[in-house]
């Protein structure tokens, strides 16, 4: 029984660590899944987050990666 209880409290730290993360953190996590296009796609899970982190569409990211123009970040 002893050992259920001390697998629950890993279980239950491991899940609450997340929602530790500082907006820093978590901006930069954003950045990183935002760089995979099918992110960036009309009902992906994460469009509306990517739009917020960066709303150009994509023809204007391809521009810029194209004509090596600043993101202006």
């Amino acid at each position: 029984m002893r050992n259920y209880v001390i697998i629950g409290c890993v279980i239950a730290a491991g899940l609450a660590l997340p929602a530790c993360q500082t907006p820093q953190s978590r901006q930069a996590e954003l950045v990183r899944i935002c760089a995979d296009p099918y992110n960036r796609q009309l009902g992906s899970f994460y469009y509306d987050e990517c739009q917020s982190v960066d709303p150009r569409t994509t023809a204007q990211r391809q521009q810029d990666y194209f004509t090596g123009s600043p993101t202006g970040d």
